[in-house]
């Protein structure tokens, strides 16, 4: 318990002390009229306080044939005096115990503040080890007049190759050490991602020619790409993995990111080119070893260009 709540409490017995005490004085001048037999033996109780008194004041009434002793009221107006001056030092505690709760919610707060401030410093260090990312951009080409026209099926497939291998060529010559996968769909990893927002810029724009080109030809192209942020100690073929799960929900021409990728373009980006947006929880499930399906739970992000 709290010094000050202790100290309140005692306060407030000596309070509660005071007021019996001196109520008790105004019942006992009143039986000294009574001349009760009892009255003798409480005397010795009530006489330490009232004799220490008439050492320095006496107040006698005389009324009728009597003459009333108002020392026992004195002494009971002392008390209640004490029940005052105790109250003011049970407030003076009280607020002296409000001004330390304060100054310790303070103290909390700041100890919170310095944590959590090392907390994300120690978080921004480990995130800023995502020094890669990686695109899976996925590809489908439809007929944009009639799907079923005849030999066009066998021409989408090799077409969508070549339209890969022409957007691996383009990004290649702008950034030399981008590394690609395909033919059946494009998987391309950059080492630098100062330079997302460019690289991600000039690959929409050739996604954009190809899908120009394709519309010449009669041909739809719609798109699905997924984004991830990766260190240098991940497998090419878990990152792999785990875009192909997300191209799976099929958000057609849209850009969909990772926690991973959320994080760390967030505070690489300080004010780029493009926002995330929260598109919800998401769920993939898994074949375990044993035949058993597990399922895994996370938020995926829509990569959208900034509103001016």
């Amino acid at each position: 318990m709290d010094k000050y709540e202790k100290l309140y409490d005692f306060v407030n017995i000596i309070k509660v002390l005071c007021t019996l005490i001196a109520a008790a004085y105004v019942l006992y001048w009143l039986l000294c009229f009574t001349n009760m037999p009892f009255l003798k033996y409480i005397q010795l109780i009530f006489s330490p306080p009232i004799n220490l008194l008439k050492m320095f004041l006496t107040i006698e009434i005389p009324y009728k044939d009597v003459v009333i002793d108002m020392i026992p009221l004195i002494t009971s107006l002392l008390f209640s005096g004490l029940y005052f001056v105790f109250q003011c030092l049970s407030n003076f505690i009280e607020e002296k115990e409000r001004q330390h709760k304060l100054h310790v919610v303070a103290e909390k707060k700041l100890e919170e503040k310095l944590v959590n401030e090392n907390l994300k410093k120690i978080f921004e260090n480990k995130t800023m080890e995502y020094t890669k990312f990686a695109i899976l951009v996925m590809l489908e080409l439809e007929s944009a007049i009639d799907p079923n026209i005849a030999g066009v099926k066998g021409d989408i497939k090799e077409l969508t190759i070549k339209n890969y291998v022409e957007i691996v060529n383009a990004m290649r010559k702008k950034y030399i050490n981008c590394k690609a996968i395909t033919p059946d769909k494009l998987f391309i990893v950059y080492n630098n991602f100062a330079l997302f927002d460019d690289f991600f810029t000039d690959l929409l724009k050739e996604v954009k020619t190809v899908s120009e080109a394709n519309l010449e030809h009669n041909l739809k192209t719609n798109f699905v790409i997924a984004i991830d942020a990766l260190k240098e100690s991940d497998k090419m073929a878990n990152v792999l993995d785990m875009l192909e799960k997300v191209s799976t929900f099929n958000y057609a021409n849209k850009a969909i990111a990772t926690p991973a990728f959320n994080i760390r373009y967030r505070i690489n980006s300080n004010g780029g080119k493009y926002v995330l947006a929260s598109m919800g929880i998401s769920r993939f499930f898994e074949n375990n070893s044993d035949g058993t399906q597990s399922s895994v739970d996370f938020e995926l992000f829509n990569l959208k260009t900034k509103k001016k």
